[in-house]
């Protein structure tokens, strides 16, 4: 092999394989990671069906929105994700017990995404999640179409582009061993990098929880019923008499979905002041059933938090950031550990406290009293502003520190080192 140096070579001189020089500039750097993030960012995300008659461009600025609250707190993505694949998994064996056999979590997650609209001779149309059909379907106001044409009719509306997820998997592949492998060879690794590789971490699980959610679906399918939901309603008893809070069908919501809720003053932000709703929010999502799923999802996000305080002997620019670097890690892994573990447990029905998520949406306390509305809500609400302190400054410091390097960092691995040596 060849290694070229820089100088001057005759126009007519002519090489075999030529060695890639050792080095990489600043901009490789930023152009990889940023890859990496937009490719992951744009390929993961799958936002529920918009309303019928919705602008094109609303919808881009809704999956825009949401692709900066992906790369701002990928966390909160995954456990979303996490969240809406339970609800759909656990549909499957109820459906089945009332004799829907071909009922899969793809069907659970096209429900839960708003997929199936229900039109009723006395109310607009409006979406129905899995427990709605489920209900239905049991008290046969409702017949689903045939295996077949339910079937086709999703995958037909899916525009799952699998060459774009390969190249995502792809370039976070690569990225994820090139992270790993620098200090073994003693080379230093950029902040920019190792907050690269915690998104792709956490992306990698919502990737995995939403394998089975049909993607850039435009078009719901209608479920017609003779019933009017004024009859279905009196019929129902007494669970039904409460007024709606977002369509006719509340009353036979899981008790979570009536616990956490978006605040008052974003209760209708998104085009959401239309009532029954005409989609359903990409935030609506049934929170963790059980501690078996909400402990895992709890770990997964600390160990997110984790991965930046490994850099805590990074050599920044200045021993100032240096103690930024250091404050704001140990602070993003402080609340997601303590603030984690208190939603965690509001999983159980014990925890009777008032209590909000990152400030949008809130769990009431049944008992209206200064103590149980405050004595939990407020450290979460400086957590949460905590938080999204502690995250900016990563992302800024991620960027700034870019500056000023130490020089390894500007070297690439040699691949070739990993190989057995047979000599």
């Amino acid at each position: 092999m060849t290694q070229l140096t820089n100088y001057t070579v005759p126009r007519d001189t002519k090489f075999g394989w030529v060695d890639q020089p050792n080095q990489r500039g600043t901009i490789d750097i930023i152009w990889s990671c940023l890859l990496v993030i937009f490719t992951c960012v744009w390929t993961v995300l799958h936002i529920n069906i918009p309303k019928q008659g919705e602008g094109y461009w609303a919808i881009v600025f809704r999956k825009c929105r949401w692709a900066g609250f992906a790369i701002f707190a990928p966390e909160f993505v995954a456990l979303a994700a996490a969240s809406q694949r339970s609800s759909a998994r656990r549909s499957v064996p109820e459906m089945h017990a009332i004799g829907v056999e071909y009922w899969t979590p793809i069907h659970g997650f096209f429900a839960e995404s708003g997929g199936f609209l229900l039109t009723a001779p006395d109310t607009p149309p409006f979406p129905v999640n899995t427990r709605a059909i489920h209900y239905l379907v049991e008290k046969k106001y409702l017949t689903l179409p045939r295996e077949h044409v339910l079937k086709k009719q999703i995958w037909d509306k899916s525009k799952a582009d699998k060459f774009a997820k390969a190249v995502a998997f792809v370039q976070s592949t690569y990225m994820t061993f090139q992270v790993i492998a620098r200090p073994i060879q003693s080379l230093d690794i950029s902040c920019l990098e190792l907050v690269t590789v915690a998104f792709v971490a956490c992306t990698a699980f919502t990737y995995y929880f939403w394998m089975d959610k049909p993607l850039g679906v435009e078009y719901p399918i209608e479920l017609h019923i003779p019933t009017s939901m004024a009859t279905i309603l009196l019929e129902a008893g007494d669970i039904a008499k409460r007024p709606y809070v977002d369509t006719p069908m509340d009353f036979v919501e899981q008790p979570g979905w009536r616990a956490w809720k978006r605040r008052k003053m974003f209760r209708n932000f998104g085009g959401m002041g239309q009532r029954p709703i005409p989609r359903v929010p990409n935030d609506m999502i049934p929170p963790p059933f059980t501690l078996r799923l909400a402990y895992p999802l709890w770990g997964l996000t600390v160990s997110y938090a984790a991965i930046h305080v490994a850099g805590w002997h990074y050599e920044f620019p200045s021993t100032a950031e240096s103690y930024i670097w250091r404050c704001s890690s140990v602070t993003m892994f402080a609340v997601l550990f303590l603030w984690g573990l208190a939603l965690v447990m509001t999983v159980k029905p014990g925890l009777n406290f008032t209590l909000t998520l990152l400030g949008i949406w809130e769990k009431e306390s049944t008992k209206n009293t200064p103590f149980r509305n405050w004595a939990v809500d407020a450290p979460a609400t400086m957590s949460a502003i905590l938080y999204f302190v502690a995250r900016t400054v990563i992302l800024a410091e991620a960027i700034a520190s870019m500056r000023l390097m130490p020089s390894t960092i500007y070297q690439t691995v040699q691949w070739t080192d990993f190989l057995p040596n047979f000599a």
